[in-house]
């Protein structure tokens, strides 16, 4: 078996904001504050499976454009649903529900990282395959 990602820094300018988008929209919750004496300190999120989300201090670093990360949602409807409620709540869509070749679509953050919300069901059976 080979260790799992389990956690990613992101900046953010203000860290209540970001919190409060990522416990909204995808379950996370506070699990702390990650001093560093001196330097800025990280607030550090926990989603339900464990995954941690570093907020670090807010940086104007440019990245590619191409840089992205993603949540894999539990079925088409989940992911529909979520790009529903985003839209109503006036989230920045940055590229609309696709439905095929699987449902997707991408969002911006409060801090404008680009974020992806998607359904795979490839990527589902795979996961209830390993988990047997």
């Amino acid at each position: 078996m080979f260790p799992e990602i389990r956690h990613l820094h992101l900046s953010s300018h203000d860290h209540i904001v970001s919190q409060g988008f990522y416990e909204t929209y995808f379950g996370f919750s506070f699990a702390g504050i990650f001093s560093r004496g001196e330097n800025s300190a990280a607030t550090v999120l926990k989603s339900p499976s464990g995954f941690q989300l570093f907020l670090e201090v807010g940086s104007t670093d440019k990245l590619p454009q191409w840089f992205h990360c993603g949540f894999l949602a539990e079925s088409a409807d989940a992911c529909l649903s979520l790009y529903k409620r985003m839209q109503e709540d006036h989230v920045k869509i940055m590229n609309p529900l696709i439905t095929d070749p699987f449902p997707s679509y991408f969002f911006a953050d409060p801090d404008s990282h680009i974020i992806q919300v998607y359904f795979d069901p490839k990527a589902q059976l795979k996961n209830i395959l390993a988990s047997s």
